[in-house]
C-alpha cells in the first residue's frame, strides 16, 4: 500500500512539476516582456477560467470511485462534455456584466484573453474525467505522460510572442494536446465501451454529487475572492504582484492534494484499517507541511529575481506559507468526511469559511490591499480545518 501511494503520489507531482515549470516560463516570459501590469492582465484571465475549472468538476470523481461501474465512465464524459460547454457559454455571458475600463478591471484585452481561453474550460472537463480512471486504477503515471505531451508543445510554440493574447492561446493548445493525450490513456484502460449512457447512470452520479459540488464552489469563491476584489479596487501591478506570489504558494499547496488522491481510493477498500489510514496521512501532512513552510519562509527573497517590481510579494508570501499546517492537513479532513459520505457536512464548513473570507475581502482589501488578502487566505482554511476536525472526530 505504501508503495502504490508513494509511486501514485511521486508521478502526480512529477506531472505538476513538468506544468509548473511550463507555467514558470510562460511566467518569466510574460513577466519580463510586458511587467507586472502585463502579468497582471494574464493572471485575470486565468483566475476568471479557473472559477469554471472547478465547477466543471463539481466533486464527480469522487461519488464515481465511491460506485464505479463498466457504464459510469460514459456517464460522467457525457455529463462533463455536456457541463462544459454549458460553462463555456455561462463564463461570456457573465464577462458581459463585469466592470472594466481601459486601465482597471477586465480591459479590453483582458476580455479578449478570456474569450480566447474559454475552450480549456471544456477541455478541462475531459482532463477531470479520464483523471477519474487514472485514480480508480492508481496510474498516476498516464496522466503525467499526458501533461509532458502538452508541456511540449507549449514550449516549442512559445518562441518570442509578440503579445499577450497569442501566449494565452499558445497555453490553450497545449491544453488541447493534454486532454488528447489523456482520453486516449483512460480509453485503453477501460476498453471498449459504448458512449451511450443511460439517464440512471448520470443521476447516480449527479444526485449523490450535488452537497460536494456546492462545497467546491463554496471554495472557489473563498479561494479566489481576493483576486476578484484586488482586481476591481486595487491597480493592476498589486494584482501581478500578489498573482505571482499566490502562483508560488499554489505550487505548494498541490502536494497534499496529489498525496491524498492516491489514499482516497484506499480508504473505500475495506481490507485497510480506514483510521490508521488517516492517521498516518495526517502526521505525514503535519510534518512534511511544517518544512514547507520554512522553505518557503527563506526562498520568498528570490521573488525580485523575476524582476524588481515584484519585491513587495515577499511578506505576501511568507504570511501565505503560514497556513500551509492548515492546507495540508484539510486535505487529509475533506478527503476523509467524503469517505464517510459526509458532503453535506463539508458544504456547510466551506460556507461558513466563505462567509468570512467575503465579507473580509470586501471590507479590507480596497484599503489594506493584498496583504489583507494574504491574512484572509490563511485565517480561512484555519477556520476550515477546526470545524472539519470537530466533525472528523465526532464520527469517529
Amino acid at each position: 500500500m505504501k508503495k502504490v501511494v508513494a509511486l501514485n503520489t511521486l508521478s502526480q507531482l512529477i506531472g505538476r512539476g513538468i506544468s509548473t515549470v511550463t507555467m514558470l516560463i510562460v511566467t518569466l516570459i510574460i513577466a519580463r516582456q510586458f511587467g507586472a501590469a502585463g502579468y497582471g492582465d494574464f493572471v485575470k484571465v486565468t483566475t476568471y477560467i479557473a472559477f469554471f475549472y472547478l465547477i466543471v468538476d463539481f466533486g464527480i470523481n469522487a461519488i464515481f470511485l465511491q460506485h464505479e461501474t463498466r457504464e459510469s465512465w460514459p456517464a460522467l464524459v457525457v455529463l462533463r462534455m455536456s457541463g462544459g460547454a454549458a460553462l463555456m457559454a455561462t463564463s461570456l455571458i457573465i464577462l458581459t456584466l463585469l466592470p472594466g475600463s481601459s486601465s482597471q478591471g477586465y480591459t479590453p484585452m483582458v476580455r479578449l484573453g478570456i474569450l480566447l481561453f474559454s475552450p480549456t474550460i471544456f477541455l478541462q472537463g475531459l482532463i477531470t474525467s479520464a483523471n477519474a480512471i487514472f485514480q480508480k486504477k492508481l496510474r498516476y503515471d498516464l496522466a503525467t505522460r499526458a501533461i509532458f505531451f502538452g508541456s511540449a508543445v507549449t514550449l516549442l510554440l512559445l518562441w518570442k510572442p509578440t503579445n499577450l493574447l497569442m501566449v494565452i492561446g499558445i497555453v490553450a493548445a497545449g491544453t488541447l494536446v493534454t486532454t488528447i493525450f489523456s482520453f486516449m490513456f483512460a480509453s485503453r484502460l477501460v476498453g471498449h465501451i459504448r458512449f451511450s449512457p443511460s439517464l440512471g447512470q448520470t443521476k447516480r452520479l449527479l444526485i449523490p454529487s450535488i452537497p460536494l459540488g456546492i462545497t467546491l464552489l463554496f471554495n472557489l469563491v473563498y479561494f479566489r475572492a481576493d483576486s476578484v476584489v484586488l482586481t476591481m479596487t486595487r491597480p493592476t501591478t498589486e494584482v501581478g504582484i500578489y498573482g505571482l506570489a499566490y502562483k508560488v504558494f499554489e505550487v505548494v499547496i498541490v502536494f497534499p492534494t496529489f498525496f491524498m488522491n492516491a489514499v482516497y481510493p484506499l480508504m473505500l477498500d475495506t481490507r485497510y484499517q480506514f483510521k490508521t489510514i488517516l492517521r498516518n496521512s495526517i502526521i505525514f501532512l503535519l510534518i512534511t507541511s511544517l518544512a514547507s513552510l520554512v522553505a518557503m519562509w527563506f526562498a520568498a527573497p528570490l521573488l525580485p529575481l523575476i524582476k524588481s517590481d515584484f519585491a513587495p510579494g515577499i511578506a505576501a508570501l511568507r504570511v501565505l506559507s503560514l497556513g500551509l499546517p492548515f492546507f495540508f492537513v484539510t486535505s487529509a479532513t475533506m478527503w476523509a468526511l467524503i469517505a464517510l459520505q459526509k458532503q453535506l457536512s463539508l458544504a456547510y464548513i466551506y460556507g461558513a469559511s466563505m462567509i468570512v473570507n467575503v465579507v473580509g475581502n470586501i471590507a479590507l482589501v480596497p484599503t489594506h490591499g493584498f496583504m489583507a488578502a494574504a491574512w484572509l487566505t490563511v485565517i480561512s482554511e484555519g477556520l476550515v480545518l477546526l470545524l472539519s476536525g470537530l466533525i472528523l472526530v465526532r464520527e469517529l
